[in-house]
């Protein structure tokens, strides 16, 4: 494994830890700051592509659709 590829699953790692922390704090002010800051960390020093930071992007863009529409839905 080169550098990049393991800066690369390093990356990964902690973007997913960042997602898995803003599942758990919906709803709570900023909770999506922590992991849209990883993504545009990740992307800045290349260790993702382009690709992959619109793809976590809209991940979280979805986790939010999702929760906004069942807490409209309980409401």
């Amino acid at each position: 494994m080169n550098i990049a590829q393991r800066d690369h699953q390093i990356a990964v790692g902690w973007i997913e830890t960042e997602v898995d922390n803003l599942i758990r704090d919906l709803g709570k002010p900023n909770a999506s700051a922590a992991a849209r800051s990883c993504i545009t960390l990740a992307f800045m020093l290349r260790a993702i592509d382009e690709a992959e930071h619109r793809y976590y992007q809209a991940r979280i863009d979805k986790i939010y659709a999702n929760y906004n529409a069942s807490t409209y839905t309980a409401a």
